[in-house]
């Protein structure tokens, strides 16, 4: 018994190596978190969905609609965010995302407050239960010139390498 309580006892050395080789057991499952929570937003980005949105990610090719009418606003600002417009069609207000403000930018995007739009997009609702269009594209009846924001599939043109490399 005297052999195994001797065998127990550990130098002050050897007992910090152990407590080191038990954080390493516990900071492992955290690393792999950490490492899931930064990879979260790229595939979020990649889906159109970026932070602070507030349109849910996804697009429903089942909600699609055709409107036409004036903006009211256009926010084509640089920032985090996405850029959006307001256009009145047919006597109500509909909010249209339109995508990252890089891209619209790199696709010379000339729309401005007060031009005639039609645009073709799903609608989508925000968290908090507001109505979005997630435009797909917008011709400028102004300019004459169609602006592309996704494919017949939904799937946003600025996060396809092949289709716009950055």
């Amino acid at each position: 018994m005297k052999i195994f309580l001797i065998s127990r006892v550990f130098s002050a050395g050897e007992a910090s190596r152990r407590r080191r080789a038990g954080g390493v057991l516990l900071t492992t499952p955290l690393v792999f978190l950490a490492l899931w929570l930064l990879a979260a937003p790229i595939t979020a980005a990649a889906q159109g969905w970026y932070w602070g949105s507030p349109v849910a990610p996804g697009y429903d090719r089942a909600a699609v609609v055709e409107m036409e009418g004036v903006a009211l606003s256009v926010d084509l600002t640089p920032r985090s965010g996405g850029a959006s417009l307001q256009l009145e069609a047919g006597g109500e207000i509909v909010n249209v995302t339109l995508g990252p403000v890089w891209y619209l930018h790199r696709q010379d995007a000339d729309i401005k407050t007060g031009d005639r739009l039609a645009v073709k997009g799903a609608k989508t609702k925000t968290q908090e239960g507001k109505i979005y269009l997630a435009a797909a594209v917008i011709k400028n009846l102004r300019t004459g010139r169609v602006l592309t924001l996704r494919d017949e599939d939904g799937r946003p043109l600025w996060s396809s390498k092949k289709r716009f490399p950055r």
